[in-house]
């Protein structure tokens, strides 16, 4: 199972966009839904987004759209293993029922693990491949996921829902692995990247290899680059902003490599040209 929640924790849209991505590259259909009412309050000063959707034209309602926390599921043609996606709006009231709203699923369908996705705003520079981070409820998983360049966190204090279900997860033997992705925030030029296709590739890519996907990421790849290029025509137009990447692509430690399966075109030509660049850096 793959969960992503809408909310504190879902910086450039990394969780919810890769679960979008997953679930129309994979095709899947719908499975179950959790209410809102019992979770959710509405009213909640500057969260407009928890709100729903609604569009009104020339005096007349033409939409009204609620938030959703709804279940899918792929059933997988060539192994052994489906795929469960749940993408939903982070609880305000009853955690508990929460939690055991979704566990309810995993036990109904015999899930023997759960990816829970995040989005952590950080200043990485946007010209670096974003690290990812775990938090683990078994050691042979956070080990697993070590090869992957997936770096386990150290922490200490408040918790959110993303524990609370690596809790229940622990205390019933479940494998659950928390993945947190650096989405790109640069606070000095209060620019926050609402969509980031480069934190939502560094999760893709390794979920592809954890749930062995076969999928075509192109277009992604396309994604990021206008991404890349929109960022930097900002720093050819903006010195001050261009000293303050560059000085961020100094600070920033590139995360451990991993080997990803069945590269395309696309991503092999990236590649390269990220290590010319790293060279030309290093040069400087």
């Amino acid at each position: 199972m793959v969960l992503a929640l809408d909310g504190w924790v879902d910086g450039g849209e990394a969780a919810t966009g890769t679960a979008r991505l997953l679930r129309r590259k994979l095709r899947c259909r719908k499975l179950a839904e959790i209410p809102l009412g019992h979770f959710h309050v509405y009213q909640l000063p500057g969260q407009l987004e928890l709100r729903p959707y609604t569009k009104v034209e020339e005096g007349l309602l033409t939409e009204y759209r609620p938030q959703r926390n709804i279940f899918h599921y792929w059933e997988n043609p060539a192994g052994e293993r489906d795929l469960i996606l749940f993408q939903g709006i982070e609880p305000n009231l009853n955690w508990d029922d929460y939690v055991a709203a979704v566990l309810d699923v995993v036990r109904t369908f015999g899930v023997s693990r759960i990816y829970m996705l995040g989005g952590v705003l950080d200043k990485t520079p946007h010209t670096r491949e974003p690290g990812v981070s775990c938090v683990c409820t078994t050691a042979e998983l956070r080990d697993e996921l070590q090869e992957m360049g997936v770096e386990p966190v150290n922490y200490e204090g408040p918790a959110g829902i993303r524990t609370a279900i690596a809790g229940a997860c622990q205390r019933l033997g479940m494998e659950m692995a928390i993945l947190h992705v650096r989405a790109t925030y640069y606070p000095e030029f209060n620019m926050v990247i609402g969509h980031n296709p480069k934190a939502i590739r560094a999760l893709v890519r390794r979920l592809v290899r954890l749930l062995d996907l076969h999928l075509d990421l192109s277009e992604l790849d396309v994604e990021v680059r206008e991404y890349e290029a929109r960022l930097e025509h900002m720093a050819v137009r903006n010195q001050e902003f261009r000293t303050y990447v560059e000085a961020l692509e100094q600070e920033y430690v590139e995360p451990h490599p991993f080997d990803v399966p069945g590269l395309t075109a696309g991503e092999a030509v990236q590649a390269v040209e990220d290590l010319l660049r790293g060279f030309s850096n290093d040069a400087g």
